[in-house]
């Protein structure tokens, strides 16, 4: 007897979480496009690093509750090592070629003050390295910033690699025990993440901005943010109308934050619903299947193709940024 017919539902659960989502991978270009200009050409934050570090999580929801709704193990370690394998080696060739850059283009005490940031950043803790240093991300001369700074969200992404899937393991756990499906579970561990973690960002913004910034626990809700609309999102299905609508006005949403509201000193508390709540309108929307639809524009080819490589374009931009200031 098979485990498709021990359990006839088991196929058709699964089934809620597959499926490729290009527009969603179209989502990630543009977040990191965000990232880029505002970075480059009106110096302020987009929201767009919030947007990527919540389709990190959704992605990665998906995944796991495909494995444990079809009855395969997880088997976590491995996926540590492949996610970490995936991830390590690009961030170390920068990281070696910003090292480069220190050497030929940067003052002595520069040197000395950032070479350690690069250690930091290999193992994924440069977030704690700059909160501790009490780096000030919004400082109006970025020709003094840290050529590694970039690395912060990135440590952050690499901590909740580590977490996430402890979490997908207790969910995999409860449901060998007790057969109840893992979405109930995982929706309540991530709704308490996501309150405890938005509260204490909402708390922490607003008495240490600074350290507030770079700090994983304001960040988690993020995360978890996009892990629930990954668990959500099998079971919202608006009318098409509504979808179209849903997509323009989150592209807009998500553009305009950086330019309508200066966010200096508000972020990662509450005003970051802005830039995520958008990503989640476009999200839901998904493939509207319109000519209208801005999913359209998500899902052509070279925008899909560029959201596959904006792992690699985040990772150059900033270096490059900085090193021509200075």
């Amino acid at each position: 007897m098979t485990a498709h017919t021990r359990d006839p539902g088991r196929s058709d659960r699964v089934a809620l979480y597959s499926g490729y989502r290009p527009e969603v991978q179209g989502l990630r270009a543009v977040a990191v496009l965000l990232v880029v200009i505002y970075h480059v050409f009106v110096g302020r934050v987009s929201g767009g690093v919030d947007i990527f570090l919540l389709i990190s999580a959704f992605f990665m929801t998906l995944s796991f509750v495909r494995k444990i709704e079809g009855g395969r193990r997880l088997d976590i370690p491995r996926y540590w090592l492949h996610i970490f394998r995936r991830l390590l080696p690009l961030a170390s060739l920068i990281i070696v070629g910003t090292l480069v850059l220190l050497a030929l283009f940067y003052p002595d005490t520069s040197i000395r003050d950032f070479r350690w940031q690069g250690l930091a950043s290999v193992f994924y803790l440069q977030n704690w390295e700059l909160a501790s240093a009490s780096v000030d991300y919004y400082a109006a001369d970025h020709s003094t910033a840290s050529p590694f700074q970039h690395f912060w969200s990135l440590s952050v992404q690499g901590q909740v690699f580590l977490l996430w899937p402890l979490i997908f393991g207790f969910a995999w756990w409860v449901r060998r025990r007790t057969r109840i499906s893992s979405v109930p579970v995982l929706a309540v561990c991530f709704g308490l993440i996501f309150a405890a973690s938005i509260a204490y960002s909402v708390v922490t913004t607003e008495t240490q901005q600074a350290f507030a910034y770079f700090d994983t626990r304001a960040r988690l809700w993020e995360f978890a943010l996009g892990s629930l609309i990954a668990l959500a999102i099998p079971y919202l299905n608006p009318p098409r109308i509504v979808r179209i609508i849903l997509g323009w006005v989150g592209i807009v949403s998500m553009v305009s934050v950086g330019v309508l509201v200066d966010v200096q000193g508000a972020f990662p508390g509450w005003i970051a619903l802005w830039p995520l709540l958008s990503a989640a309108a476009i999200i839901v929307a998904g493939n509207t299947g319109s000519p209208f639809g801005f999913d359209r524009f998500l899902s052509w080819w070279p925008v899909v193709k560029l959201g596959d490589a904006a792992y690699a374009l985040y990772l150059v931009h900033w270096p490059l940024l900085i090193t021509y200031l200075v």
